[in-house]
């Protein structure tokens, strides 16, 4: 009769060490399989989004600024339609572009001789109809401090807390007038039975909103864990820890299965 050999105590543990191990490494690979892609695929991205132009990509998708909780702008003003001409708030819109990022709150828009003149409440911004910042004024050069508004009656005025001043043909010298008669002062159309203001309006929000979030800032938040909020990181620091045992038991693995040399 043939005597049965029954392994020995230790190496009956290391075969239940090395099945523990082998299920642990197995699982572990699974559960982490879809953050490793997440991780290495936003890492490649990053590592590139200049090429890209991810880095001045602006999201679009109003679920995704809803999630970062941008708030839709409540100052929005429409000056003119076709072409566009709006803010809201510092900013100035010239059809789809962002034109300008003012020091304060914008106070009024008006075209002038194929430019348009845009003023807070301490300078005065001159933009082509392109969308191109092309000078800027403020009390250093001569203008009058203390905007509240601008208007074109063929001259550009502006109004201020210390009376109206009208500038010269070339917007150089400011002098304190009283105009002959009332000026039509820059003022928001309304959205009160326009379409075209109300959709405008809409769109302008959208552009707003979208400022505030580039998709290189998603796609590193995605990578840290941040886009999964307060707990997000420490998820992630979990991943990499399961990937560092991964390593540790795949080597054991490899070193236990590999075949000894017959000397």
């Amino acid at each position: 009769m043939t005597r049965k050999h029954h392994p020995s105590g230790r190496n009956s543990a290391s075969l239940m060490l090395k099945r523990q191990v082998r299920s642990w490494h197995r699982w572990l690979g699974i559960c982490s399989a879809v953050f490793v892609l997440l991780i290495a695929i936003s890492g490649v991205l990053i590592n590139h989004s200049n090429q890209l132009s991810i880095d001045s990509t602006h999201v679009k998708q109003s679920w995704l600024l809803d999630y970062y909780g941008i708030k839709t702008p409540s100052n929005i003003h429409i000056y003119q339609t076709s072409p566009l001409f709006a803010s809201s708030g510092n900013l100035v819109w010239v059809d789809k572009q962002l034109a300008l990022e003012a020091d304060s709150a914008i106070r009024g828009i008006v075209p002038f001789d194929n430019m348009l003149i845009a003023i807070d409440n301490s300078n005065l911004y001159l933009i082509s109809n392109e969308g191109a910042l092309l000078e800027k004024q403020d009390i250093t050069t001569g203008l009058p401090s203390g905007l509240i508004a601008i208007a074109n009656d063929g001259q550009i005025w502006l109004n201020t807390d210390t009376g109206s001043y009208m500038a010269d043909n070339e917007l150089i010298e400011w002098t304190a007038a009283q105009p002959f008669a009332p000026l039509p002062w820059s003022t928001p159309l309304t959205e009160v039975g326009n379409d075209s203001v109300e959709s405008s309006t809409q769109m302008v929000s959208l552009q707003a909103r979208s400022h505030h979030l580039t998709w290189e800032r998603v796609l590193l938040d995605l990578h840290s864990g941040r886009f999964f909020g307060a707990l997000g990181p420490w998820f992630m620091d979990l991943v990499a820890l399961a990937l560092i045992i991964m390593s540790i038991s795949g080597v054991y693995l490899w070193i236990q299965h590999k075949p000894k040399r017959v000397k």
